[in-house]
């Protein structure tokens, strides 16, 4: 039951997290509505989510390193960010985290 309630809260958060970067979102290439989104999800998918941002951070150094292609902020950008943490983080917190927490108490 409390696990169901914290699921909700969870995935309420994330998606909020979104709308509220959608909204704050000015349509510039430069826009700084990517780091809501960024702080949001990195706190709801902690620690997995530092991990992938920093494993992106690396990718995105080597993209622009060999290419000099730079990625801009877009709608796309945003929502296609968002699935991954939202992915990275509800899998860490409902499919991963129950398997070791069980995992762990049938060992004891």
């Amino acid at each position: 039951m409390i696990s169901l309630a914290l699921k909700w809260i969870w995935v309420l958060g994330a998606v909020l997290v979104l709308l509220i970067t959608l909204v704050v979102y000015d349509g510039a290439p430069n826009s700084d509505a990517d780091l809501l989104l960024g702080y949001g999800m990195l706190t709801l998918a902690f620690p997995l989510g530092l991990a992938l941002a920093v494993t992106l951070g690396f990718l995105g150094q080597i993209v622009y390193a060999m290419t000099g292609c730079v990625l801009t902020t877009s709608y796309a950008s945003i929502i296609l960010t968002w699935c991954v943490f939202f992915i990275t983080g509800y899998v860490q917190w409902f499919v991963l985290f129950p398997r070791l927490r069980s995992k762990w108490g049938a060992e004891s």
